[in-house]
Order: C-alpha cells, then sequence, then structure tokens
C-alpha cells in the first residue's frame, strides 16, 4: 500500500499527523482565498471540517474510529476542538485576531497566554495544540513596549517554568478578568510562521 508509507503506525503520532496536514491544507487555501476566515468562529469551522474529513481517511485499520467535538466541555470550560482516534484524545484552542478589528493587542496576548497555560495543565488528553491566526505581523515582530511586553508573543520569545507571568496592568483597570498571574508548567518558546499575508503559530504542547 504505497499510499500510506508516510502515515504514522502509532496511533498518537497519527493523530498529530491529522492536525498537521488539515492546518497545512487550511492555511494554503486560505493564503489562495478559496476560503475566507473573518473571526475565529469560521477558522473553526474550516479547519474542524478538515480535521474530520482527514481523521475518516485515517481509519485505514479494521478497528479504527475517528470522532471530532466543538465546544466540548472539559471541567466547566469549552475547549474549542476536540478529537479521538481510537484511545488517544486531542484537545485545540484556536485564535484568530484581524487587523480589521482594532482589537487590544496587549489583552489578546494575555488571552493567548492563558489559552496555553490552560491546556498545559489538561491531564486528560495525549495531544494538546495551540494555533493563533492573524493577518496583523505586530503579534509577530512588532515593538512590544508598555503592557504589550508584560505579555508579548512575538517571534522568539521563550517563558521558563520558574517565572511566573504578571501582566503590568495587574490591579490596575476595574475589569480584572485578566489580572491573574500565569504559570507555565514547561518552557514555552514562540515560533511564528507566514503564508502571504496571514501569520500564525502552530504549537505542539503534549
Amino acid at each position: 500500500m504505497m499510499f500510506l508509507i508516510n502515515v504514522p503506525v502509532d496511533h498518537r503520532d497519527r493523530l498529530n499527523y491529522v492536525l498537521d496536514l488539515a492546518w497545512n491544507i487550511f492555511i494554503k487555501r486560505l493564503a489562495l482565498r478559496r476560503i475566507k476566515v473573518n473571526k475565529e468562529s469560521s477558522m473553526q469551522l474550516h479547519y474542524a471540517s478538515l480535521i474530520n474529513s482527514l481523521g475518516e481517511l485515517m481509519c485505514i485499520d479494521k478497528d479504527d474510529v475517528f470522532t471530532i467535538e466543538l465546544e466540548h466541555s472539559y471541567h466547566g470550560k469549552n475547549v474549542d476542538i476536540v478529537c479521538y482516534y481510537n484511545n488517544f484524545k486531542a484537545a485545540v484552542e484556536l485564535k484568530c485576531f484581524k487587523k480589521s478589528s482594532n482589537r487590544a493587542t496587549d489583552t489578546d496576548m494575555y488571552d493567548v497566554l492563558k489559552d496555553i497555560e490552560r491546556l498545559l495543565d489538561f491531564e486528560d488528553f495525549a495531544v494538546k495544540r495551540f494555533l493563533c491566526l492573524t493577518d496583523n505581523p505586530y503579534y509577530m515582530n512588532g515593538e512590544h513596549s508598555g503592557h504589550a511586553e508584560s505579555v508579548s508573543i512575538s517571534h522568539g520569545t521563550l517563558y521558563v517554568t520558574e517565572n511566573p507571568i504578571i501582566s503590568s496592568w495587574a490591579g490596575k483597570w476595574k475589569n480584572k478578568s485578566r489580572d491573574r498571574t500565569l504559570h507555565f508548567n514547561k518552557d514555552i518558546g514562540f515560533e511564528w510562521f507566514q503564508e502571504n499575508e496571514w501569520y500564525f503559530l502552530n504549537m505542539r504542547l503534549d
């Protein structure tokens, strides 16, 4: 069966293979304008559709089973995408930041770090993936000063597990939803990629 030569034998590796292949196809189709993404929900829809199709195609052994859920409830909060390949389960969190939305980039970056912290703490998933998509190069290579400097996710940034992440606005704003100090249980580095006008993170956290 020569057409299966590059498909991993290990089922956990095969699940990661599905997520990576789906993402590569998603990014290429997006860059070619064959699909449109205007917010996180459309990103989730297009990516999950590819995962579902490829996951089904990867059921190549007699007893293989692949399933997918969107907005899966885990410990009282939703996970954007959860998929199962036989006995292995993957959690995928997504973020999409469009330049046209004029978002507050410092709080966006805090939310990225918060999602990563949450994924790192998941105990029931063999595969953990964080994906971020944006058409704003500031997140990748901007000069992050002021509040943004304390929560930077720029290319090459490294957070080591011994050092807590404390936003510089903590205790200064009426809205306390992003005041919490964050802790990573492993060292995390940021490596961004670019495809035409799109910039993205594809982070394996397992």
